[in-house]
């Protein structure tokens, strides 16, 4: 593993935050960036961290005129809790169909249905994760409505499953579709899943990883063991 280091001690703090962002957005699989600052980075790499879609993790410690942050891929350490975990299976499946709708744009219809027929399975085993184990265990949440953060969930992933059914649909007949037949379809549901994974992520999981902490600390491992195991099926 490469490490690279940037020293911003002596940066003035109104280029902290583009220098920082710049340096952790090139991080590549296998490496590690350390940012020397003058200041607790806390705030820094929460921003930094929302800017980038949750993929960094980074340890912080006291160091000579500041602090140093060791910062890699969030996908190259373990996940910290079920919550950890189905958040990065929602990076994995957006990527999964953006790849699969660029197969599409380019007319290789065979390797589209086949990433289409992965991204299903493993978009159901994401979804039955969340509705029938989390949301049997975990607290049901309220906005400010009074709507229920679980209830607005299982109405979004019913109508996930409505979609994804279409798309498939799509690849079902005994010849490739063209292009367009099945473009729109998965552009629609890309756009339906983007929306729902940021009101999860902003409303319910925040809650739930609250739920988690006061845990004990064996049945949060229990808990995080049955979700692995759903997705792996």
């Amino acid at each position: 593993m490469s490490e690279s280091e940037i020293d911003l001690r002596d940066t003035p703090p109104r280029r902290v935050q583009t220098t920082a962002f710049h340096a952790a957005r090139d991080l590549e699989r296998g490496n590690a960036l350390v940012l020397l600052t003058a200041e607790d980075p806390a705030l820094l790499m929460e921003s930094l961290n929302l800017q980038l879609r949750d993929l960094l993790a980074w340890e912080t410690r006291a160091a000579e005129g500041g602090f140093r942050t060791r910062i890699v891929l969030r996908d190259e350490t373990e996940p910290t809790d079920a919550i950890d975990l189905l958040t990065r299976d929602h990076r994995r499946l957006d990527e999964q169909l953006a790849i699969a709708l660029r197969r599409v744009n380019a007319g290789d219809m065979a390797e589209a249905k086949r990433l289409v027929a992965a991204f299903a399975a493993g978009l159901r085993r994401h979804l039955e994760a969340e509705d029938a184990l989390l949301a049997e265990r975990l607290p049901h949440p309220a906005g400010a409505d009074g709507v229920s953060h679980v209830e607005i969930m299982l109405r979004e992933h019913a109508e996930i499953r409505d979609q994804l059914v279409e798309v498939e649909a799509g690849f079902g007949g005994a010849e490739a579709p063209e292009p367009w037949e099945v473009e729109p379809f998965i552009a629609i549901l890309s756009g339906t899943i983007a929306k729902h994974e940021y009101r999860e992520e902003s409303n319910l999981f925040p809650h739930w990883r609250a739920a988690l902490a006061r845990m004990a600390a064996r049945d949060q491992a229990d808990l995080l063991t049955q979700v692995r195991a759903i997705l792996a099926a």
